[in-house]
């Protein structure tokens, strides 16, 4: 009896020592871990759970993201080549992550790098990405000249509308076309050419058609005589259900070239399907 006692003791104090090692060595491993994680990654990592985790963002978790976004772009301006912003290319890669939250990123990429500056991978995404919401973004937050070796940028967005892309690419080239500084620079009645094919081809989407004959505006000063053209064609030949196309037309006309045309009348649900989509 006494010789089981002793061997038991001895095999509970030896399980006791294994567990004290084995213990010993998983905080030495988390202390390490610690070490080797950056700051940048810590503040990514809460991001990303952040969107995956409140799906509905109040005032104050978008308060939260706004600063976590504010540290994050100050921290890869000073470490522009660390381990964080490694991470924040893998994470803004991984189709897994939330779509809002690659978003951001892109966001935090263009804070950090400027207007001008895209990392190789978001010029790559631009050919090869999968995903047109991103793609959309991307255009938005980048200048033309850098996505695209195109000596004229706008031949980049008019390339885009001309050809197969989902429709929320083109409306992120009309968006980031609109808001292009200088633009009028760039412009050319071929481009103009363009905008009236989609904007009579009936199966154009309304939601293409809207933001093209706004543009027009901008086109007038410069090309006046082609643009009234094209607007009061539309106007007069129009035969569609887009009220609101109609309406932009007229409007345009009426400011722009002194027209006294009836701005035709539009559903508060045709604006809210507008203001919506």
């Amino acid at each position: 009896m006494k010789k089981f006692l002793k061997l038991l003791f001895s095999s509970r104090k030896k399980r006791l020592l294994i567990l004290s090692a084995v213990f010993v060595l998983f905080l030495s491993y988390l202390g390490l871990s610690m070490l080797l994680v950056s700051p940048t990654e810590i503040s990514l990592e809460k991001l990303r759970r952040s969107y995956q985790e409140e799906l509905i963002c109040h005032e104050t978790c978008a308060v939260a993201r706004e600063a976590a976004i504010s540290v994050l772009v100050k921290e890869l301006k000073d470490h522009p080549d660390s381990k964080g912003a490694r991470r924040l290319q893998a994470y803004f890669l991984d189709k897994k992550n939330e779509i809002n939250f690659r978003i951001s990123l892109i966001r935090i990429i263009r804070e950090t790098g400027g207007f001008d500056n895209p990392p190789e991978y978001i010029k790559d995404f631009m050919v090869k990405g999968d995903d047109p919401l991103i793609r959309a973004e991307i255009l938005t937050a980048f200048s033309a000249s850098a996505l695209s070796p195109a000596n004229n940028p706008l031949d980049y967005y008019y390339e885009i509308l001309a050809g197969t892309d989902d429709l929320a690419v083109k409306l992120g080239a009309i968006r980031a076309l609109s808001s292009l500084a200088d633009k009028s620079d760039f412009f050319n009645a071929g481009q103009l050419e363009l905008i009236k094919k989609i904007i009579f081809d009936s199966g154009t989407d309304k939601r293409l058609r809207q933001p093209l004959i706004l543009l027009l505006g901008d086109y007038y000063p410069f090309l006046p005589d082609e643009t009234k053209n094209i607007l009061m064609t539309f106007f007069k030949t129009d035969s569609s259900s887009d009220s609101i196309s109609r309406a932009f037309a007229a409007d345009s006309l009426n400011r722009l070239a002194g027209e006294e045309f009836i701005v035709p009348e539009v559903s508060p649900e045709a604006w809210d399907e507008y203001y919506n989509n």
